[in-house]
């Protein structure tokens, strides 16, 4: 078989279990009050060149949910993308952990542009709620990573309305790969106040990371994850998983190779007169087929997820991951050009 559904069906890092099995030999401090998670903080201070607050989760759900309830308020709207995951794929999740609602908004290929933007100001109507966060995926659902100067034009009217941002980094790092700006940049700098870092996607085993930019946003939120069921005892393993990804820079290599394989795969599709819906920044492409197409292409052998796009259209979409390889790649454009 070969897998293209997600990058989190790939198998784990090697790099990353190699780490692993030297850690798990001894015993540590619970709660995430281990050496391990300071070091992780430490090196993510370094990262992301700012003092920063740093706590490990089991799922990018979670994630998501517990650090929106931790900047939204009472009453609270999260305006987002209408194909964000926290909306269509999170069960509703930040609603469950928050008294916030979602409030999806239409976007242009799955991303979103000041135009987009609702009115973000309070208008004083106790009959409904108020804008009080922005969410933002990086990189979007259709695969397409924000620049620095886009992320910065959005949250500078969420900012001048009062609201905070939150950013779905699951894909960060593919974002920091393709763009080739800071993870500063890409987050803080310009105006993100809650980032999601996804590391199982990244060849983890099971680890993300919230990361607060003010000591003031993260105040309690450990009784936040303890109240919510995700304070468990062990929370170094999962704080060794990202110290592992992080070291040597393999989280961007990661990235790297698996925008490289899309991309790769992007080409050969356009080679064959086949364009993808969406330009291929990240490490997912969709194609435009029917579902008897996209069957047959899984009996064939190619797992891949039959998603309909918010335009209308059906697509397979395919994401490559550190474990993909270019034969791989090549043996998927050739099944899909003989289609």
């Amino acid at each position: 078989m070969n897998d293209f559904r997600s990058d989190n069906t790939c198998p784990v890092a090697p790099a990353i279990l190699e780490d692993l099995q030297k850690v798990l030999a001894g015993g540590r401090t619970a709660y995430a009050e281990d050496e391990i998670t300071a070091k992780v903080q430490d090196k993510l201070r370094v990262i992301f060149e700012c003092d920063l607050e740093f706590f490990p989760i089991f799922t990018g759900t979670a994630a998501n949910a517990l650090a929106i309830s931790q900047i939204s308020g009472r009453f609270g709207e999260v305006i987002c993308h209408r194909n964000s995951h926290i909306f269509v794929d999170e069960c509703g999740a930040v609603e469950f952990h928050s008294s916030a609602r979602l409030r999806p908004v239409a976007g242009q290929q799955g991303k979103l542009a000041l135009e987009d933007l609702p009115e973000l100001l309070d208008d004083g109507d106790v009959h409904r709620g108020k804008p009080t966060v922005l969410s933002l995926s990086q990189s979007t659902e259709t695969g397409i990573a924000y620049r620095s100067e886009e992320i910065a034009l959005l949250t500078g009217k969420a900012k001048d309305a009062g609201l905070r941002v939150h950013m779905d980094g699951t894909r960060f790092a593919n974002a920091l790969a393709f763009t080739g700006a800071s993870p500063a940049d890409l987050s803080w700098r310009s105006g993100v106040d809650v980032l999601c870092l996804g590391a199982t996607k990244g060849g983890a085993i099971g680890a993300e990371a919230v990361i607060f930019f003010s000591k003031a946003d993260a105040l309690e939120f450990r009784r936040t994850m303890k109240r919510a069921g995700h304070l468990g005892a062990r929370m170094w393993f999962l704080s060794a998983q990202i110290d592992a990804w992080l070291a040597n820079d393999f989280w961007l290599q990661s990235a790297g190779h698996a925008n490289a394989m899309a991309a790769l795969l992007g080409k050969a599709l356009r080679d064959s007169g086949m364009e993808p819906l969406y330009p291929v920044e990240a490490n997912m492409v969709f194609v435009e087929m029917t579902r008897d197409q996209s069957d047959a292409l899984r009996n064939r052998g190619f797992l891949h997820y039959f998603i309909k796009q918010p335009d209308g259209r059906n697509a397979a979409r395919f994401v490559t991951s550190h474990d993909t390889g270019g034969s791989e790649i090549e043996a998927l454009a050739l099944a899909i050009g003989a289609m």
